[in-house]
């Protein structure tokens, strides 16, 4: 086995222990370099002048006692090996000096030409080691600040992106209110009658108005969820109304687009708990799209609301008999910016946010989003809203938030009141929750 040849510094001050050092390590005859020397000081001399692959050292010097010597040698120069050379009575020593870095030592007593080269040869490849490993948890942590300050950089970007699109979200709001009621206004005689082909068009304007209004409502609620502050102010609610506020404008999309929109439910409804307003921007988002992707004047979409017996949930459905979604577009569909790749006109898209949003409206409310299709046939979206029980609403609730990684601490309150036509309590106890 060949080994390359080592410079090595010697820094011991027993002549004749040094001459053992420098004999045994000459009789490998693989040219290797020793330089002997007695001080500490002679020795950081040395240091500076050349390159030295290992030092030899032993504890007491004339210019050193215990570890002085080690962490003189280790302070100039980090990487160094660095071997220990002990007596008998400075082997109490050794642990302390491997601690101050030192990677061998051997016992002067038990020198033999095998224990010295492999202390050498361990001491230079330990170091190596060392040597590398600081100098990676150096470049983690270089990375790592490089990173923080990235991300710094990339947040402050996100809130300037979410101020903007707030900002311009409702600035927004006033020129699209003030054309779609001058449409109406028009639309209904106010500034006197139209045929029917201008009635056609302010339906039209009216229909993109409110498909404005809704990237507008995208924007802004995709900003607030990204934000954490999207709030929800739930409540005992009918399902047929949350459905039923909805349908005007619904059905104004429907009649343009020249699609059938028909709406169905199942008798004895239970009461559902829920936000109603962001519900029915969640039937808007699926009706509006199933509207936007059925093919003109052939087109039918159904509104279903049903329950079944002794279940917890009521669910709302959307069916159209579209073109239908790929099965790999599926699993994608719910992704944020995402569009489907349809034949559709690009004149009926928005920004990708509406199911993505719908689903996460859904889960603000405690309920879930699915959907089925079939290519050719049609989509059917559905999503589900909790029947008005505490302890189930309780339980959804906990396990929400023990899902987003936070674990509530909740407490149940039940507020009665023997008075039956006390309003103003009613309401205060509304606003609590």
């Amino acid at each position: 086995m060949t080994h390359s040849s080592l410079n090595i510094l010697l820094n011991e001050d027993d002549e004749s222990f040094a001459y053992i050092i420098q004999r045994l390590i000459h009789m490998r005859k693989e040219g290797h370099t020793v330089t002997h020397v007695v001080r500490v000081s002679s020795a950081l001399q040395e240091l500076a002048n050349e390159d030295f692959d290992v030092v030899l050292t032993d504890l007491t010097l004339p210019d050193a006692v215990n570890l002085e010597s080690v962490e003189k040698l280790r302070a100039f120069n980090p990487d160094l090996p660095l071997v220990v050379l002990t007596s008998i009575d400075s082997q109490r020593l050794a642990i302390p000096a491997l601690q101050a870095g030192v990677q061998e030592y051997i016992e002067k007593d038990a020198v033999t030409p095998v224990t010295l080269w492999q202390s050498i040869r361990h001491s230079i490849a330990r170091q190596k080691i060392v040597t590398e490993k600081s100098r990676l948890i150096t470049d983690l942590n270089f990375q790592k600040q490089q990173v923080t300050r990235k991300n710094e950089r990339l947040q402050q970007l996100v809130d300037t992106a979410h101020r903007f699109v707030d900002n311009v979200s409702h600035e927004f709001r006033t020129p699209l209110t003030v054309v779609r009621e001058y449409a109406s206004l028009m639309r209904d005689g106010v500034l006197g009658e139209i045929n029917a082909e201008q009635e056609e068009f302010l339906n039209v304007i009216g229909y993109r108005v409110d498909d404005l209004n809704t990237m507008v409502d995208d924007m802004l609620d995709s900003s607030k969820l990204e934000s954490g502050i999207m709030g929800v102010h739930q409540a005992s609610t009918d399902p047929i109304q949350i459905v039923e506020r909805s349908l005007s404008g619904l059905q104004l999309k429907a009649q343009v687009r020249g699609v059938e929109l028909s709406f169905e439910s199942d008798a004895d409804l239970p009461v559902v708990f829920c936000d109603p307003e962001k519900t029915g921007r969640v039937v808007t988002n699926l009706v509006s799209n199933a509207i936007k992707f059925c093919d003109e004047d052939s087109g039918r979409v159904q509104i279903s609301v049903g329950h079944h017996s002794g279940e917890a949930d009521v669910e709302i459905s959307v069916t159209d008999n579209g073109p239908g979604i790929e099965p790999d577009e599926l699993s994608l569909l719910f992704e944020r910016f995402r569009q489907l790749g349809t034949s559709t006109q690009s004149s009926t898209k928005g920004f990708g946010l509406g199911l993505n949003i719908a689903r996460e409206l859904v889960d603000l409310n405690f309920g879930t989003m699915a959907v089925d299709s079939t290519v050719g046939e049609g989509t059917t979206f559905r999503f589900t809203l909790p029947v008005d029980d505490w302890p189930e609403i309780v339980r959804r609730y906990a396990a929400r938030q023990a899902r987003n990684g936070t674990h509530p601490t909740v407490v149940v309150v039940r507020a009665t009141t023997t008075d039956d036509d006390n309003e103003k309590f009613s309401q205060d106890i509304d606003a609590f929750w």
